[in-house]
């Protein structure tokens, strides 16, 4: 381990409150100036909702995923939030929530889970890319919501061409550069020869919005993959040893038992990182010691290695049982960056950052699959949050800290212009005010991370201020 870390970070109980959609816009108190220059809107989703219909969430995955929108214009912020209509919520809002089956929730009677896949949540990611906004989980397929409204237009099937079998992962990747988007996704589709029906389906989509498949990445059983990483070259995937125990996994299937507490962390079978070349040619395989994350910050080429940021955690407990505390306000993590250096001859050289305890790493996405010098992290510092600047040339870490009531979700960064410095621009982040039991956006200037928020845009109300979003320069339409 690189440091000595605490192993909690404290919410207080109520931010897991089911929250109200807004589903009018509503223009929010300020508190500060909002900059002229930072124009667009801000895409939230997480889990928003635990409680429903006769349906009670054991996990926080399980929550209805809450798509949120804050329009920044003219020195305002105006704030929209709508669930996305997923099945789990229809069934939910008709009084059928105990027949609904989670990923670790499980339905009341035996008919209702022997046989049924978990039920979608959408509430891990919301992506805008070639004028759609995508909400994504990891067991589900992308859903198509409205960029401006945020009503539900339905699933995403890229007009037929995601195979059926197939999910779409909640984090995929766009390439500055180019404007392609890409993504991986568990591939259940029986293959000719291959005992265990499993691989990561890898896909690439244009600037128009057009997928198309980029091979399989085989496996020789079901593993968990929340995130991967693209270079300009490669698509990155490090395989961590998460695996869905066989056995469990049928009982599961039978009913007997949740999909989730099938997966395990099997440190014996060792990791391996797979480098699909985005060109179609031949994958390379690297073997190396096992490590436990769930999030990639960045990747790049540097002659003729490959880096790649993580979050390590500490142990899988974090998200087999720790997560299933999240109605008590604590949930675990023990976790810290690590860099991991891919040689041309096969071997992996691994250096542990050491922080206190953190997650969400993000970067200027301008940077993605290339070389970059700053990356942002939720830092948890004796049982409070803090937004850390982490920069990779001098080492420096700088810190922004809130009230002790008040927790931090994922640092976005938005640069001040096309063309600015790699930290010249603002950190949006939303936060949870315990005291006031409100959600707030802060804007802070990232070049200098430790002065007060420049402004902060206060609800009326909350909601859980996890898991992902995304920013757009493209200012939404009110439609109300």
């Amino acid at each position: 381990m690189a440091a000595t870390i605490p192993n909690t970070r404290q919410y207080n109980a109520r931010a897991f409150e089911d929250a109200r959609e807004v589903p009018r816009e509503v223009e929010l108190a300020l508190i500060g100036v909002v900059p002229q220059e930072l124009q667009g809107t801000l895409y939230r989703i997480g889990p928003g909702r635990f409680n429903s219909g006769g349906f009670a969430a054991d996990h926080i995955f399980d929550g209805d995923g809450l798509v949120s929108k804050f329009v920044i214009e003219s020195g305002t912020v105006r704030f929209q939030s709508r669930y996305v209509r997923t099945p789990k919520f229809h069934a939910q809002e008709a009084g059928r929530g105990g027949q609904v089956r989670g990923l670790y929730t499980q339905a009341r009677g035996l008919r209702h889970n022997a046989g049924q896949f978990p039920a979608d949540s959408a509430n891990t990611h919301a992506v805008v890319h070639a004028e759609r906004l995508l909400a994504l989980s990891d067991i589900g397929r992308p859903w198509d919501i409205d960029l401006d409204d945020l009503t539900t237009k339905g699933v995403c099937d890229f007009d037929g061409r995601l195979p059926r079998l197939t999910r779409f992962s909640a984090h995929p990747k766009i390439d500055p550069v180019t404007g392609e988007l890409f993504n991986f996704g568990l591939d259940l589709a029986p293959r000719l020869g291959m005992h265990i029906p499993a691989g990561l389906r890898c896909y690439r989509v244009d600037p128009s919005g057009r997928l198309t498949t980029m091979g399989v990445v085989p496996l020789e059983d079901v593993i968990v993959q929340h995130d991967f990483a693209i270079t300009e070259r490669y698509l990155v995937f490090a395989l961590s040893p998460i695996f869905v125990d066989p056995i469990k996994g049928a009982l599961a299937l039978a009913g007997f038992g949740t999909t989730g507490d099938a997966a395990d962390y099997r440190p014996e079978k060792g990791m391996k990182i797979v480098l699909v070349p985005r060109d179609g040619g031949r994958q390379r395989v690297i073997e190396c010691d096992p490590l436990v994350y769930f999030h990639v910050g960045n990747a790049y080429e540097d002659n003729g290695d490959i880096v790649l940021d993580v979050v390590q955690h500490e142990s899988f407990e974090f998200l087999s049982t720790g997560l299933k505390t999240f109605r008590d306000g604590v949930l675990p993590n023990a976790a810290w960056p690590t860099r991991l250096r891919i040689t041309p001859r096969g071997r992996v050289l691994r250096e542990e950052i050491e922080m206190a305890a953190c997650e969400f790493p993000t970067h200027d996405e301008r940077r993605t699959g290339r070389e970059h010098r700053f990356t942002y992290f939720t830092e948890y510092v004796d049982g409070s949050s803090v937004i850390a600047k982490l920069d990779h040339v001098t080492g420096e870490h700088r810190q922004h800290a809130f009230e002790s009531s008040t927790t931090a979700g994922e640092p976005i960064f938005v640069p001040r212009s096309d063309n600015a410095a790699e930290d010249d621009g603002w950190i949006l982040v939303l936060t949870y005010n315990a005291a006031e039991h409100r959600t707030e956006l802060h804007i802070l200037d990232a070049a200098k991370i430790e002065d007060d928020a420049v402004a902060i845009a206060r609800l009326n109300g909350h909601f859980f201020p996890g898991f992902h979003g995304s920013f757009t320069p493209r200012v939404a339409v009110s439609k109300a």
